[in-house]
């Protein structure tokens, strides 16, 4: 049996209007990121799952419960899966950042895998974080189907490690909320085929 991959990102957050970075900080799920786990719930009813995992953060394992519903599979709550840690612009729009440190906000742009934000990680180091741990969740689920319950920034890692992509080639994938990716092992080929729900 293939071995398949769900990479789910969680529905959308309680947050105004603006675009802002949103790290750690531990939001709820909105009215309509419930709405959007429910059509999860639905999209994955006839999928066979062996083990979902999750981001300890609220707005994952909300969505994970919901996706669930009332299936008897097994739970895991995965330190590694939290998302970036913005640090001190957790929780500031774009706009503010833009603002109050123009240099630093230039500065990710241009390095974004490696530029990390006062107190917070770069991509680079979430990449040390995420990897070998996803490695060990495909190796003990080898011919299985899992469920990965996580955040846009740790999904991208993942992507472009599978990949061989740049985290700024891998930004030009969308990733909407509660918006899934299929990952599947070609035994034959020894690689991973991503088809985009």
């Amino acid at each position: 049996m293939e071995t398949r991959i769900y990479l789910v990102r969680h529905g959308q957050i309680e947050l105004n209007n603006e675009k802002a970075y949103i790290g750690q900080l531990d939001l709820p799920l909105s009215p309509k990121g419930v709405k959007q786990a429910q059509t999860l719930q639905e999209q994955f009813k006839q999928i066979s799952l062996d083990g979902a995992y999750t981001s300890p953060l609220c707005r994952c394992i909300g969505t994970l419960d919901i996706l669930l519903g009332e299936r008897p599979i097994p739970q895991f709550k995965i330190d590694a899966l939290k998302e970036i840690n913005m640090g001190e612009w957790d929780g500031k729009t774009f706009a503010e950042v833009k603002e109050r440190y123009p240099e630093s906000y230039e500065q990710r742009g241009r390095e974004l895998d490696v530029f990390a934000t006062p107190a917070g990680e770069s991509f680079a180091e979430l990449k040390k974080r995420v990897i070998p741990v996803f490695a060990e969740m495909v190796k003990e689920n080898d011919g299985k189907s899992i469920v990965i319950l996580t955040h846009a920034g740790v999904i991208r890692v993942i992507l472009a490690n599978l990949f061989g992509l740049t985290i700024k080639e891998v930004f030009k994938w969308k990733i909407p909320y509660a918006g899934s990716f299929e990952l599947c092992y070609n035994q034959k080929s020894g690689k991973w085929i991503c088809q985009n729900q």
